[in-house]
């Protein structure tokens, strides 16, 4: 407003030789004074927004109340991080969600700041389908395996023909089971396609009868089915053992974890500050012994 302030004998001085101009032009100098108020309120419409929006960031960046969502596969975790932050002067909460889906959705709108459970491209898949702007903060912390399971049958070669298999039926984890499937020899996909489905199985040999369902329950489905491909994770917390896995994905590292925020924050202080608490050393220890090993640190 100071810098508006230093504009008014300027304008005052063009209003006086715009109105000899205009007699001459035939433009009135009521038009003319018009024109010029005009231009003068935009002026300062712009000059407010920008320093509200500077505003805006520096309180984004002073942001000490943080509030996180998780699923009970990560709460462990989280809450580890919770005492770190109120060291560094934050007062960080967390809700525990029952998918990984609602997670994202609740960043999205803003109910929480951000989410620490899903993999890159779960993210990547969520934006596309909802238009979203969510970003992973950087550096990445770990990544988690999924594998294929049975309680039934101690190898591939085992499964019988018309084996039912349970698989994810989100876009981006159904992609990465038949991945590991076709891995393994079960089944063939067609060339050229970025993100498989169903529907891209070109062979088949052993009929395996695919049953698409929310990743969460595809460990459960264990009991009714010859197999499943199933998180780590979701294996650990139902008490089995991940390890167990008649085949895994060869490449976990292209699923990377860490701090999911809204791209307005991801170079926030506080959302670097959570992300950073997570590759603690303290923290890091307590994770493999907790999780057995089950997240494989980047760091």
């Amino acid at each position: 407003m100071r810098n508006m302030k230093k504009k008014l004998p300027v304008a005052i001085a063009m209003l006086i030789m715009t109105g000899v101009l205009s007699a001459c032009q035939g433009t009135t100098a009521e038009e003319t004074t018009a024109a010029l108020k005009e231009e003068t309120s935009a002026e300062e419409n712009k000059a407010e927004a920008e320093q509200e929006a500077e505003e805006t960031q520096t309180v984004e960046n002073d942001k000490k109340d943080i509030n996180i969502a998780c699923v009970e596969t990560t709460q462990a975790l989280v809450d580890k991080v919770v005492p770190l932050m109120e060291e560094m002067g934050y007062n960080m909460t967390y809700q525990v969600f029952d998918n990984n889906m609602n997670t994202l959705v609740a960043c999205n709108d803003g109910s929480v700041d951000g989410v620490f459970v899903v993999h890159r491209p779960f993210m990547e898949s969520f934006n596309e389908a909802n238009n979203g702007d969510l970003v992973m903060v950087e550096p990445y912390i770990y990544t988690s395996g999924m594998g294929l399971f049975s309680e039934k049958y101690d190898s591939v070669e085992d499964l019988p023909d018309g084996a039912t298999i349970a698989i994810p039926n989100d876009v981006m984890n159904m992609d990465r089971a038949l991945r590991i499937l076709a891995g393994g020899g079960l089944i063939t996909l067609a060339d050229g396609v970025d993100q498989y489905s169903i529907t891209d199985i070109t062979e088949n040999p052993k009929n395996i009868q695919l049953i698409d369902m929310d990743q969460t329950q595809t460990v459960r489905s264990l009991e009714d089915t010859d197999g499943s491909v199933s998180f780590f994770s979701h294996m650990r917390n139902a008490g089995k053992d991940f390890n167990s896995y008649l085949l895994r994905d060869a490449d976990p590292t292209a699923y990377p974890t860490s701090l999911v925020v809204k791209a307005e924050n991801k170079d926030a202080k506080w959302a670097k500050d959570l992300n950073n608490a997570f590759l603690d050393d303290e923290v890091k220890a307590f994770a493999e012994e907790y999780y057995g090993g089950l997240y494989e640190y980047f760091e």
